[in-house]
């Protein structure tokens, strides 16, 4: 017997999933790490691109007031 942990409403949950349905739901497993995986890769560089977008506009705004 395998057990599939995940996280839902704030609240840790588990499934225990029998052993002839292993083979059938690994490969949905790691697809929706691999999808978890990108898009926190799309996150931070969000979180790059914001913080570039507020040196640049706090460098425009210093050079206005001098």
């Amino acid at each position: 017997m395998w057990s599939l942990t995940f996280m839902a409403n704030g609240k840790r949950r588990v499934e225990w999933i029998p052993n002839e349905w292993v083979e059938e739901i690994r490969p949905l497993v790691e697809q929706g790490r691999e999808f978890k995986e990108a898009t926190a890769e799309v996150f931070a560089a969000n979180a790059q691109l914001l913080a570039l977008w507020r040196r640049h506009s706090t460098k425009k705004e210093r050079k206005k007031k001098t």
